[in-house]
């Protein structure tokens, strides 16, 4: 035979239940000592009254024990008690007809509680324990018509009862799930700080070694010609002339390293301009200073990207027109797009004429920095990068970034 399932609710219903409950009780002893129209006597009333406190108390406390525990010992006890001793009590009012109402509340407390199987068992043993109550008074006839009554009482006390079930399991339902929610978004954001932090500690690293290429290259060989100029005896005028002059040009090359480097820490142009309107002024000013014919296109609907995306797609448009301008400068057209799609944004930026030599195909083994810095961060945004040249002996540098 199964046994009665000893799992603990979870749901406040049993605890909720217990108003209802004190309040059938009640008022079912209010309506028979006032409506009933019988006559007690003091010891019919003190034991209908100790039954009673009996039935609450156990009806009471049995729930609330039942609902801190889950033991099914306890359950089994509290219907072995109740049943009878609701059994009894009617049995002692039988001149009132609704005294079997005190059993409703055990009915619904076994939809809370019990499986389905275990539920009809308990609804039919309070149908048949109010029959016997009603049959021991009228016998046969008395027993069927107060089965069929409280059958119809009980089919709709445990309707109300399923149906609040219902309820509260779909509002629990969605508490729980908007409780997971805001700890997705938790940890959404959380994971989104990390990814910002991890960003920045990449485009410092990328940055440190740019300087250190660059700049420490620089101080490296003035180092050279100041040792040099000391070196050198004061007769030697030219070669210290010469010295000084090369030293001169490499602190002037150090400054335009540095300016760049400070300026690639947070470009302007993108805190006062959109994308498209920063890209704009590199193209300006690279047509101005290498009067190089430049195509500026803008294609698809303009929408404002985070900075975790402009930024590497402005650095690319840089990078890509610093190259044309240091190493192909036989170009005769050069053309930068930017391209707007429903998923992912592309730039590319291509020049006719002789591409830069050794060209820096960002794929291959030894690539510059620069194109391979920008290769890095396309990839950690789940992008694709590419620069080499093209069929027509010119160059393409090209950057897509998923806007998702």
């Amino acid at each position: 035979m199964d046994s009665v399932p000893a799992s603990t609710p979870s749901h406040p219903d049993i605890r909720l239940g217990r108003k209802s409950f004190v309040v059938t009780v009640l008022a079912v002893y209010l309506a028979m000592f006032v409506f009933s129209g019988h006559s007690f006597t003091t010891l019919q009333m003190a034991r209908l009254l100790v039954a009673g406190g009996v039935y609450l108390l156990v009806g009471l406390y049995g729930a609330e024990l039942y609902a801190r525990l889950g033991s099914s010992l306890i359950l089994a006890l509290l219907y072995a008690i109740e049943i009878p001793l609701a059994g009894l009590i009617v049995y002692w009012t039988i001149e009132f007809f609704l005294a079997g109402l005190i059993m409703l509340p055990l009915a619904s407390l076994s939809v809370q509680v019990l499986p389905r199987r275990w539920m009809l068992i308990i609804c039919a043993v309070l149908i048949i324990a109010l029959a016997a109550s009603y049959g021991l008074h009228g016998g046969l006839e008395a027993a069927l018509l107060a089965g069929i009554g409280y059958l119809a009482a009980i089919v709709f006390v445990v309707f109300i009862t399923q149906m609040a079930m219902r309820e509260w399991k779909a509002r629990a339902e969605a508490e729980r799930l908007a409780v997971e929610l805001a700890a997705a978004n938790r940890k959404l954001r959380e994971y989104a700080a990390q990814a910002e932090m991890l960003a920045v500690t990449q485009e410092r690293a990328r940055l440190a070694h740019e300087i250190h290429d660059t700049l420490g290259h620089t101080l490296t060989a003035l180092d050279v010609q100041l040792e040099l100029l000391i070196r050198l005896p004061p007769s030697q005028t030219e070669q210290r002339q010469q010295a000084a002059e090369e030293a001169r040009a490499l602190v002037r090359e150090g400054l335009t390293d540095m300016r760049r480097a400070v300026q690639a820490l947070r470009p302007a142009a993108l805190e006062t301009f959109s994308l498209p309107e920063a890209i704009a002024g590199l193209v300006a000013d690279f047509e101005q200073a290498t009067h190089i014919h430049t195509a500026w296109q803008v294609k698809g609907e303009v929408a404002p990207l985070p900075l975790c995306l402009a930024l590497p797609l402005y650095r690319a448009a840089q990078e890509a027109l610093t190259n044309i301008r240091r190493h192909a400068t036989e170009a005769q057209q050069v053309t930068v797009q930017l391209r707007y799609d429903p998923e992912e944004v592309v730039l590319s930026v291509e020049n006719d004429g002789v591409p830069p030599s050794p060209a820096p195909v960002v794929e291959r083994e030894g690539g510059g920095h620069g194109l391979r810095g920008l290769r890095e961060r396309a990839e950690a945004l789940g992008g694709e990068f590419s620069a080499r040249p093209d069929e027509t002996g010119g160059f393409r540098l090209e950057m897509r970034l998923p806007v998702a």
